[in-house]
C-alpha cells in the first residue's frame, strides 16, 4: 500500500529567453501547505543526478523513475510544444519521485518540500534499542528514537547491514577518524545462531548510534539527517496502516 504525501504541479515561465519551471508542492493531508521552486531543466538535471549520488552513498535498493532526456535535434526553449511536453513529463517525473517514501527523506528532495523547519533544530536524540526479532534468519532491530527537547518518540526497525550503510556512506564523506568504532561482523558462523551474540551486537548499536548523535558536527550531517528523517516517515507510515488495518475490521 502506498500512501501518497505530496502532490506536484508544474508550470512553466520565460524570462530572457530561457524556460523556467514552476514546481508546486502541495501536502495532500493539508492542501493549504505549499512550497513552490522555480528551476530551469539543467538544475532539475543536476537534482537528479545528486540523487542518484546520495542513493548509492547510502546503498539504497531504490529505482528511480526516469527523468526527462534533452531534446536531441532542437531547442525545446524555442517550441512551445515541447516545452508543454516537457512540462507534462518533468509533473510526472516529480509525482512519481515523490510518491516514494524513502526519497522524501533524501536531503536534495527536502528542499522541494513544505517543511517548517530543519530537522537538525530543536533536536536533541536518544537511541534505544529495546529488542530483536529473527525473522527468515535476518535480525531485525527495534530502535525507539526520543527527541529530549520535544520529548517526541518514534520506533525504527533495521538490520544491522542496514545501520552498516549509514556508517560506510560517513566513512566516505571523510568521518573515518570522527566515528566511534562499529560493531565488527563475526569472522565465523552467523549471529543469528546465537541469542548471546545477538544481545551483544544489540548493545553495541545503541551505543554507537548515540555516540555518533552526540557529537555535533557528525549529527548535523546530511546522512544523520537521512536517518532522522526516514525513520520519523517509517514510523508515521505503519502507524497510518495500523490506523487504515482497524478501521477496515
Amino acid at each position: 500500500m502506498i500512501l501518497k504525501h505530496y502532490s506536484v504541479k508544474i508550470n512553466n515561465l520565460i524570462q530572457n529567453e530561457k524556460v523556467h519551471y514552476q514546481i508546486i508542492v502541495t501536502n495532500v493531508n493539508n492542501p493549504s501547505d505549499t512550497k513552490t521552486t522555480m528551476n530551469r531543466y539543467s538544475e532539475l538535471k543536476d537534482f537528479h543526478e545528486q540523487l542518484i549520488k546520495n542513493i548509492n552513498l547510502l546503498k539504497l535498493q531504490l529505482q528511480l523513475p526516469e527523468f526527462p532526456k534533452r531534446s536531441l535535434f532542437s531547442k525545446t526553449n524555442k517550441n512551445q510544444e515541447k516545452i508543454i511536453q516537457r512540462q507534462q513529463e518533468l509533473e510526472l517525473y516529480f509525482n512519481q519521485l515523490f510518491s516514494i517514501d524513502k526519497i522524501l527523506s533524501l536531503p536534495p528532495v527536502q528542499s522541494y518540500l513544505p517543511i517548517e523547519t530543519p530537522l537538525n533544530q530543536q533536536m536533541k536524540i536518544n537511541v534505544s534499542i529495546e529488542s530483536y526479532t529473527v525473522y527468515d534468519d535476518v535480525v531485525i532491530y527495534s530502535m525507539r528514537f526520543k527527541n529530549r527537547i520535544t520529548k517526541e518518540e518514534w520506533i525504527y526497525k533495521q538490520r544491522y547491514s542496514e545501520i552498516k550503510n549509514i556508517h560506510d556512506a560517513l566513512v566516505d564523506q571523510g568521518y573515518k577518524g570522527k566515528l566511534p568504532p562499529f560493531p565488527t561482523r563475526k569472522l565465523f558462523g552467523q549471529t543469528n545462531e546465537n541469542p548471546e551474540t545477538i544481545e551483544k551486537r544489540r548493545e553495541d548499536l545503541e551505543v554507537y548510534l548515540n555516540a555518533i548523535f552526540s557529537t555535533q558536527e557528525i549529527y548535523d550531517n546530511e546522512i544523520i539527517q537521512f536517518l532522522i528523517s526516514d525513520s520519523k516517515k517509517y514510523f508515521e507510515t505503519n502507524k497510518k496502516q495500523e490506523e487504515q488495518k482497524k478501521v477496515q475490521i
